[in-house]
């Protein structure tokens, strides 16, 4: 990505004061996720598996939007709210938590995304 095309280029950052890098969403107020798939294997109790993923989540003072199909997957975005931003150390906390489940049988997890600015 060109420095032209990246909100995040210092050459940009320079030009920008506190107030317009918070506004835009750049610089030291960027907002990193990852995607993330979990396959979970048949004949399981899935209301329990995900109850427990989301009283993870919140323990860790993030959130995840997305959708379970019914059948086996789910598939959504893992991200920031309030003052918690996502690290690398989160997202391999959640992807250990999920692949030492028994339920799931498939981990699919992305690298950090600015979630403002991807194209």
């Amino acid at each position: 990505m060109s420095d032209l095309h990246n909100p995040n280029s210092a050459q940009r950052l320079k030009r920008l004061n506190h107030r317009q890098r918070k506004k835009m969403r750049v610089g030291e107020y960027r907002e990193l996720g990852f995607h993330l798939i979990a396959t979970i294997a048949s004949d399981v109790n899935t209301d329990s598996l995900l109850d427990d993923w989301l009283n993870c989540i919140d323990e860790a003072a993030i959130s995840f939007g997305g959708h379970f199909d019914g059948k086996n997957r789910l598939e959504g975005v893992v991200f920031p709210v309030g003052e918690v931003a996502i690290t690398e150390e989160i997202r391999a906390k959640l992807v250990a938590w999920l692949q030492a489940r028994s339920e799931v049988s498939n981990v699919e997890a992305g690298d950090l995304i600015d979630l403002w600015h991807t194209v």
